[in-house]
């Protein structure tokens, strides 16, 4: 009978640990095609910032900016004879103020 017992306890052992590695076995497959997937992601995510860097580049190039530039505004390079020194601007005197600055409260709550 303790003979019976103990094989009924052994086979029952046997059958929980195997059960238990294949329940372990397809997690381990799951988290394997998430770690696929996300390292797929990655791959991805990496040649899209390769691409967006050297798009960055070209749209930056300065040639570009100044025909750019030269094409939609009519700017032009300044001249060293239009730069004066600040001492040479007439600077204008503000008038007193005629009446005394009313103190407004920035926010009311509204009902």
């Amino acid at each position: 009978m303790k003979r019976f017992l103990f094989n009924m306890i052994f086979v029952l052992l046997a059958f929980m640990s195997s059960a238990g590695m294949f329940i372990l076995k397809y997690q381990v497959i799951v988290q394997e095609e998430k770690l696929a997937s996300l390292q797929h992601e990655i791959i991805k995510n990496q040649r899209t910032i390769h691409v967006l860097k050297a798009e960055w580049s070209h749209l930056n190039d300065p040639e570009r900016i100044r025909t750019l530039i030269e094409a939609h505004t009519k700017l032009a390079v300044v001249k060293s004879t239009q730069i004066i020194q600040l001492e040479d601007v007439a600077l204008k005197e503000l008038p007193a103020p005629t009446r005394k600055p009313q103190i407004v409260p920035v926010a009311y709550e509204r009902p």
